[in-house]
């Protein structure tokens, strides 16, 4: 249970940041724009108070792709159209370029897991940050949830 008194979802950390590097391995595709040269990070943080931190956390996974200014507030569009496709809801959308620099801010939910994606414009705005992210989860291990980090773990060949 978290603060609010709602139950906090059980996953392995490997499982959790799969489906944040899947979620944006879609986005990304579906954008069709060039990754950027940083490498992306893909990692886990203890989330909740002082007493779940141990067994709680939550997964990021952050990139960026390139989108000169002038066609920022084009793909930001094309962004809410894509990750309303993969079942997000949108629930924060602005564009804005003023002087040919492009700014955009989206954010939004899978209401089925939890999971957000947050894409904002970087500073020069030469870029698109995409950031997933799941919710507060309850850690568990691979044996005891049953969950699996891909099709081939804990199984023999």
């Amino acid at each position: 249970m978290n603060k609010s008194g709602t139950k906090v979802p059980k996953m392995s950390e490997d499982r959790a940041k799969a489906i944040t590097e899947e979620y944006a391995r879609r986005l990304v595709e579906g954008l069709g724009a060039p990754k950027a040269k940083s490498q992306p990070s893909n990692g886990t943080s203890p989330c909740g108070n002082d007493n779940s931190t141990v067994k709680n956390f939550w997964a990021l996974h952050v990139e960026n792709v390139v989108v000169s200014p002038q066609a920022q507030e084009a793909m930001f569009a094309k962004a809410r159209t894509v990750i309303e496709g993969m079942g997000f809801k949108t629930r924060k959308f602005a564009t804005n370029s003023v002087g040919g620099e492009g700014a955009g801010n989206l954010e939004a939910m899978n209401s089925g897991d939890g999971f957000t994606i947050t894409l904002q414009t970087t500073s020069p705005s030469e870029e698109i940050m995409i950031m997933i992210s799941s919710p507060c989860l309850e850690r568990v291990t691979e044996w005891e949830g049953g969950v699996s980090a891909g099709p081939s773990a804990g199984r023999p060949s």
